[in-house]
């Protein structure tokens, strides 16, 4: 009140004429005026200073002592209302706040910060400061907002991002331990057609190997014949029974067949051996679990692969052709892609059933993808059954005769390449199932060379 008096007495001095009392009331009626609305802004600004929600503290950067403080920042620091002003601000951790403003910082926009509460321990803020000028010193204006809720929140969001990421990883190892167990199931499936591919070349092997070991005997008898006759003098009566001995063995024995024959069965041995090791091989490479590592496979090889793996169910009720481009070097899991193809050729084989049909298998490669096309004129499929072939466990065979998963998974598998499956059916007119691959990237050639 005192400011006001001393106002209203600076404006009367002037004025002490009766002529210029008029002049004099009006000019003090506007200064009153003008100080009311001062006050009442001043008394506006504080009560929002003091009911903000958000902390504010005022401070003198030359010192770093706090001028004044609402009731917001004293909670947030854990003082009382009245507490916070006179105390050094660098106790609270904004020293370097300070210094920045000092050094011409006008504004210091929100950012992340750490307060220290009067227990010692820190509360996280977003914080933004501004400076302020005063008649009498520099000062800045601080503000900031407790976070503490907000990172708790933060900090669960992340502990649910890690049992998400573990779920996920869980969930990647149990879908690859399900492929595995998938292929290892079909496997199973085609064991009584491996069986009899296997068995009918080692059959014929191990007929053969009997007929040598026959061929063999007669020439170690005849060996040991030749060799007691020239230990002999001519002349001697031994030496002729010896040599017709030879002739007797030697006609017959059909030597001049043996000879002949001998050559054919262990080409036609050696063949069948060489099948055995190629279905062993084409198991292993199919079984083998190949889900850890991209590396370089041929698309073609895979198809050749899979026929000869599964031959036994599709040569009997099935003609197939090929039509097979040329495909540059591809990168992923080529033991999968065996997977996808050994699929679709079984079902096709089961789609034609016991009636004679085709199945084509064509590959082409464009700029950008490889594509593999196995079409068969088996029974083929109605839309609603499209629709659902990709489910898993959904099947359209008879109990025992799939588990349902083998197109889910290989529509799977064919996505994990950055691929996709593209199916045209109709019931009687046979199937096509479209496998598309991208081309390796630049960054695979390194896999590649």
């Amino acid at each position: 009140m005192r400011n006001r008096i001393d106002a209203e007495t600076d404006c009367e001095a002037p004025y002490d004429t009766e002529a210029a009392q008029p002049a004099v009331a009006i000019e003090r009626s506007r200064h009153l005026r003008a100080l009311r609305d001062l006050e009442a802004s001043e008394s506006y600004s504080r009560s929002l200073f003091h009911v903000a929600q958000t902390g504010l503290v005022i401070v003198d950067t030359a010192t770093c002592r706090i001028l004044d403080a609402n009731q917001a920042a004293a909670a947030i620091l854990g003082f009382g209302e009245d507490e916070l002003v006179g105390r050094d601000a660098a106790a609270c951790g904004v020293a370097c706040l300070c210094e920045r403003l000092r050094e011409g910082a006008g504004t210091i926009l929100r950012h992340q910060s750490e307060l220290r509460r009067r227990d010692a321990s820190v509360a996280p803020v977003i914080l933004s400061a501004t400076a302020l000028r005063m008649p009498d010193r520099d000062a800045a204006v601080l503000s900031f907002m407790d976070i503490s809720d907000l990172s708790a929140v933060q900090e669960e969001l992340r502990r649910a991002n890690r049992q998400l990421e573990s779920a996920l990883r869980q969930l990647h190892d149990q879908r690859d331990a399900i492929v595995q167990s998938e292929k290892l199931a079909s496997i199973g499936q085609l064991a009584a057609g491996v069986a009899h591919e296997i068995n009918n070349p080692i059959g014929y092997v191990t007929s053969n190997l009997a007929t040598i070991s026959e061929y063999i005997e007669t020439m170690r008898t005849l060996l040991v014949l030749y060799r007691e006759r020239d230990e002999l003098e001519a002349g001697e009566p031994r030496r002729a029974e010896l040599g017709e001995r030879i002739r007797e063995i030697t006609d017959d024995e059909d030597l001049d067949f043996v000879l002949s024959d001998i050559d054919a069965v262990l080409r036609e041995s050696v063949e069948g051996t060489t099948r055995v090791t190629e279905i062993v091989q084409n198991l292993k490479s199919f079984a083998r679990d190949d889900s850890l590592q991209r590396k370089p496979y041929d698309l073609n090889e895979c198809v050749e692969s899979m026929i000869r793996l599964v031959w036994n169910e599709l040569k009997y009720s099935c003609t197939v052709a090929k039509d097979l481009g040329e495909i540059p070097p591809m990168v992923g899991h080529g033991g999968r892609i065996n997977q996808v193809i050994m699929n679709i050729l079984v079902n096709a084989a089961h789609a034609i059933g016991s009636a004679q049909g085709t199945i084509t298998i064509c590959t082409r490669a464009n700029a950008e993808e490889a594509e593999l096309a196995i079409t068969d004129t088996g029974c083929g499929m109605t839309p609603e059954t499209i629709s659902r072939i990709f489910e898993p466990f959904y099947t359209t065979k008879d109990v025992g005769k799939g588990t349902g998963l083998g197109l889910s998974i290989s529509h799977g598998i064919v996505t994990d390449h950055g691929g996709r499956i593209e199916v045209e059916s109709a019931p009687g007119r046979g199937s096509t199932f479209r496998i598309l691959l991208p081309l390796p990237t630049k960054e695979d050639d390194v896999l590649i060379c």
